[in-house]
């Protein structure tokens, strides 16, 4: 291979292994209730992401106005979709929630982020 070729196919090489990990992670694609939705009180709260999550280190907290807490125990991924988080609630009166989640993807990876919903009366 002539020297002057070497080089950009070297660092083409190089630039594609560095940053392909870092494409790799899952996104929030989806929720239940929707994040800025209106809903009735759910039993559940779901996210859907783009990748499969892993079954540990997860969290997903459901928050009043208050700070008080309304999950009614630990998230975990749904057995029939890897994608999938959910999180049983306890029965949520009429008003807005903050929902703040933690995932670990496949790649060992911890993404996290919050949204809000409201809960009609």
């Amino acid at each position: 291979m002539r020297p002057t070729l070497f080089l950009p196919l070297l660092t083409a090489t190089s630039f594609a292994l560095v940053t392909a990990p870092a494409l790799a992670h899952p996104a929030l694609l989806r929720s239940d209730p929707a994040a800025g939705g209106t809903a009735k009180p759910p039993a559940v709260v779901s996210l859907w992401f783009s990748e499969k999550i892993e079954p540990v280190f997860n969290k997903l907290e459901i928050i009043d106005a208050k700070g008080a807490h309304f999950e009614d125990g630990k998230a975990s991924v749904a057995a029939d979709d890897s994608k999938r988080l959910d999180v049983r609630v306890k029965p949520l009166p009429a008003g807005r929630y903050r929902v703040h989640w933690r995932a670990s993807a496949a790649d060992t990876h911890k993404i996290e982020g919050s949204f809000a919903f409201q809960v009609q009366p």
